[in-house]
């Protein structure tokens, strides 16, 4: 009985290991299954020739991007955060850029119960550290630039200071960035933008001329992370200070990705 109990033990053994190597052999053999190179380390896709500038365009119900955070600066330190953008309406409430460590702390540059500025991350309060007495009209391309140099908060739009306000900011480092929403959840952006710098020190009125006209030199001291917007490689977008803060659209997801556009502004470095 011992001897047949044996045999009917290592035969069960024989067909699992004959069972096991058919799934590894048929998984090598998938065409569908994942390789070594994912989407993220896909090789880029470069502007057509010709083509003037490509922007990053978001549909606002749910395209996001999300970015590296090396070197990014704690909220109450000196830091400056800038882009072009155009957004389709100035109601509402649309992240163009967002900084956060948590659901309670960040800043967030973009549009407020229709009021344009930079915002605290909170729950429970929606006063700006800094706003635009008077958002552009929708449809129409405009430089922003948020700088808060230690103690005051500075709104530019077009290289011209429009607002000041002393302002205390949450003193987190961010943990997590985000393109065209809050947190890839919420506050999603109708629009598009381009030339999307962030700052670890507090660019002085020219500077932000400067980024605005596109004659920003390569490894200019205190650029942690930009994004011109004329390249994607795979589901990255490559950050081109050199940081390796670089973009995931949409998470992955290519449902939830924003598009690269052609447009004839805003003008690249």
């Amino acid at each position: 009985m011992r001897r047949v109990r044996a045999l009917v033990r290592f035969a069960s053994f024989a067909v699992l290991i004959g069972l096991a190597c058919a799934v590894v052999v048929a998984c090598s053999n998938d065409d569908t299954s994942l390789s070594s190179e994912d989407a993220s380390s896909q090789p880029c896709s470069e502007p057509e020739a010709g083509a003037p500038n490509y922007v990053l365009s978001f549909d606002g119900l749910d395209d996001y991007a999300s970015t590296g955070t090396a070197g990014f600066p704690a909220g109450n330190t000196p830091q400056t955060l800038s882009l072009w953008v155009m957004y389709a309406s100035a109601s509402g409430t649309q992240a163009f850029v967002t900084l956060r460590s948590d659901f309670a702390s960040g800043v967030m540059l973009g549009i407020r119960d229709g009021v344009l500025g930079a915002f605290p991350v909170y729950t429970l309060s929606s006063k700006a550290l800094v706003a635009a007495p008077t958002p552009p009209p929708p449809l129409t391309w405009f430089h922003l630039a948020y700088v808060y140099d230690g103690t005051t908060a500075f709104l530019y739009i077009d290289g011209t200071a429009v607002a000041t306000n002393a302002a205390s900011p949450n003193i987190q480092i961010p943990t997590t960035s985000w393109l065209g929403s809050i947190d890839g959840y919420s506050e999603f952006f109708a629009g598009e933008m381009d030339e999307i710098r962030i700052w670890s020190v507090a660019r002085k009125a020219a500077d932000v001329l400067a980024d605005m006209q596109g004659s920003v030199p390569d490894g200019a001291p205190g650029l942690v992370a930009y994004f011109d917007c004329n390249e994607v490689c795979g589901t990255r977008m490559p950050d081109e200070s050199g940081n390796g803060n670089d973009a995931t659209l949409g998470g992955g997801d290519p449902t939830l990705m924003p598009q690269l556009v052609a447009a004839s502004i805003p003008p690249d470095s």
